[in-house]
Formats: structure tokens, sequence, C-alpha cells
């Protein structure tokens, strides 16, 4: 059986989601742990609270939301993700323009448009524009890895890409957000209630698929 993963990086390609895991301890007050940068809870319960704030101003009902995880889960895994494939993409000298990252926009329709897709899939609006340049980040080094028009070679390539964001800039959530299973994603906790929504449908329902297509590889990558 493929890891949660493996088959969750194709289903939530669109939208970018990385979806990563490792072990060892990360410290008091410390929501997670990309590589050496740490977000803290602080910074987290910030982010749902923006996040909350900008879908109440765009007239978006929260439990309306089709989500894998809860969304405390989410906006972390969110935040993991665009700071994990910056990263990588600063060490492997990976650039994305202010350019680029308003053209993935423009082909959504406009800023207005895609400020939506970023919130349908629990992403603050100030972290919109960075998410987007890790996405494109992602994309480029998928395209680098060999990742070509056919299904194989996409797949090859997010595995390789998979495996290189982990070990170059690996990943530690904090155990008092959720439990994390390779297989399962985040296992179900009290704290936050069971993970909202179907599956891999609503997380990747209103992604970007032009936007990753602009960046050279559809379909192609994420971290795990």
């Amino acid at each position: 059986m493929k890891s949660y993963r493996v088959r969750v990086a194709v289903a939530l390609a669109a939208a970018g989601i990385a979806v990563t895991a490792c072990g060892g301890p990360v410290q008091a007050g410390s929501a997670a742990i990309v590589g050496k940068e740490r977000i803290t809870s602080s910074e987290l319960n910030d982010e749902v609270r923006a996040l909350r704030a900008d879908l109440a101003a765009n007239k978006i009902p929260e439990n309306q939301l089709q989500l894998s995880f809860s969304l405390p889960q989410t906006v972390l895994l969110n935040m993991t993700t665009s700071r994990q494939f910056q990263e990588l993409g600063r060490r492997k000298g990976v650039a994305v323009s202010d350019r680029e990252v308003d053209d993935i926009a423009t082909a959504q329709g406009g800023w207005d448009q895609f400020n939506k897709v970023l919130l349908a899939n629990a992403i603050p609006l100030d972290e919109g524009r960075d998410f987007i340049r890790a996405v494109v980040v992602r994309n480029k080094l998928a395209q680098q890895a060999g990742a070509g028009q056919d299904q194989a070679a996409q797949q090859a390539a997010i595995q390789k890409i998979i495996q290189e964001a982990d070990s170059t800039v690996p990943v530690r959530y904090s155990p008092r957000y959720g439990k994390f299973d390779p297989q399962q994603g985040f296992v179900a906790d009290d704290r936050f209630g069971s993970p909202g929504g179907a599956a891999a449908g609503g997380a990747a329902g209103g992604a970007p698929d032009a936007g990753a297509a602009d960046a050279g590889a559809p379909d192609a990558g994420q971290a795990g």
C-alpha cells in the first residue's frame, strides 16, 4: 500500500498542500520546525485568526470548506509547505519573481478571484503570495527532476521531490497539533475534532491548475 504522503501528493498537487512529517522533538512553544525555521504556536494562532477574518470578509462560511484536516492543522500544513519549498528553492538556486506570482493570479482571473481560491484551501491572504511562490518553486524543481507530460514521469518527479524535500528541509510537528501518521495523515484529535470534509477533493477542488501548468509541471510535486 502506498503511504499517505504518496497517495495524496498527486491529489493535492494543484493546491500545493504539503503533507510532511518527520520525527524528533519540537521545542516548547513551537507548532512545527521546518529545517531550522521555527513556526511558533502563537504564529499559527495568528494565521488561523487571520484566515477566519478573511473568510468572514469574503462571506465564505467556514463550515463550507471541505478540508482533509481540521482548520488549524490545514493552516499549519500550508505554512510548512510554503517555508519548506521556498527554503529548498533557495538552496538549489531556484528563484521565483514577483511577476511570476502575479502571472499565476492573472491566469486565474486576477487577484480578487484567486484570493477566493486561496481561502477555499485554508490559506490566509497574508500568506498567499509566499504560498504561490512555493508552489512555483515546487513545480520548477519537479520539472528539473524530469516531470513530463505523461503521468509516469510526473509521478517519478513527485517521488524524487518528496524525498529531496524531506531529507534537505525536514519538517517536525508538535504533537499538540495532532499525531501525523504517514499512512493516514493527521489522526483525529479531540482538541481539534475530526479531520474536516472530504479527503482530497475539498483541499484541491478549487486549486489553480492553470497556475501549476504555467510553472511548467502540472500535477507535479509536493513535499512528503
